[in-house]
């Protein structure tokens, strides 16, 4: 991402935060940014998508830095979760204009883009942490595994609350440790009595209810992204198709996207999805038409 669209996502959530999305006109935005409205609409076609970039901007990046620690095979699920947990921490604690926004729910109600792009994001960072229980406590925990991921994810949430109204202050190794300490408190008591589950899996495979509607590019891509997390049980190909997916899109949203490489790309994520038709569908629907325009 260059400069001039940082400069743009940092003013457009300071301002979206500390006072309101509505009032804050694109011109507050550019001025705010130190750039021209033109250099604003060379990155975004309205506000409302530098809103929906601004979430997904933040999402990525926690995501990214997910992957980035996953790769190191010598951790286990325990430290896996002990590092998610301080990753959402830094994402909250550093960044306290992205804070406001999220506590106000800024245009979530009445934007289905945003709205849809919040559902994805739930269900993949759930699938995330389901995964890793059920790797850390076993097979026994796996018809729990929703329940507990939303129960930490809960709690998770609740710490944030007092840390931002009531300005009290968290260490996030201190409690990344204490609530996966929790958790096992949690999982014990729920095999011990053999809980049935509340939540069922089936809820992660939940899809948009507008998918005849048009979507953004962004939207678009962060669907097929969480098909491919939450419906491809490999994870050896699973995470070759993401990077693969990420690869594609980044290199699409070049001002001089490399044909070639885009080509080479696309025929060698259609190859990893092999006979999986629903999601070579998917892939060909999004990138067909813009993979055919590159070359």
């Amino acid at each position: 991402m260059n400069d001039k669209k940082m400069q743009l996502i940092h003013a457009g959530m300071r301002l979206f935060g500390e006072r309101d999305y509505h009032t804050a006109s694109v011109q507050d935005i550019v001025s705010l940014a130190g750039v021209s409205k033109g250099a604003f609409y060379q990155h975004f076609q309205s506000k409302e998508e530098m809103l929906v970039s601004i979430y997904r901007h933040y999402f990525e990046r926690f995501h990214a830095d997910l992957h980035e620690a996953q790769f190191n095979q010598s951790r286990t699920p325990r430290e896996l979760l002990i590092i998610a947990i301080q990753l959402q921490c830094k994402l909250v604690f550093e960044d306290k204009a992205f804070l406001c926004m999220i506590v106000k729910g800024i245009a979530f109600s009445h934007n289905q883009v945003l709205s849809d792009l919040f559902l994805q994001e739930s269900v993949r960072s759930l699938k995330w942490f389901q995964d890793r229980i059920t790797e850390l406590y076993g097979p026994d925990i796996a018809p729990n595994s929703l329940d507990c991921a939303g129960m930490l994810n809960g709690l998770l949430k609740e710490y944030f609350f007092f840390a931002i109204f009531h300005n009290h202050p968290i260490d996030s190794t201190k409690l990344s440790e204490y609530l996966v300490e929790r958790l096992d408190d949690l999982v014990q008591g729920i095999l011990q009595k053999q809980t049935k589950p509340v939540l069922q899996s089936s809820y992660l495979h939940h899809e948009p209810t507008n998918l005849s509607d048009p979507y953004t590019l962004e939207t678009s891509i962060n669907r097929l992204r969480n098909w491919i997390t939450t419906r491809v049980d490999d994870k050896q190909c699973s995470r070759a198709l993401l990077q693969t997916l990420e690869a594609l899109s980044a290199e699409m949203g070049k001002e001089q996207a490399n044909g070639i490489i885009i080509q080479g790309m696309y025929n060698y994520f259609i190859t990893l999805a092999k006979e999986n038709k629903p999601l070579i569908e998917q892939f060909e629907q999004l990138f067909r038409s813009k993979v055919q325009h590159t070359q």
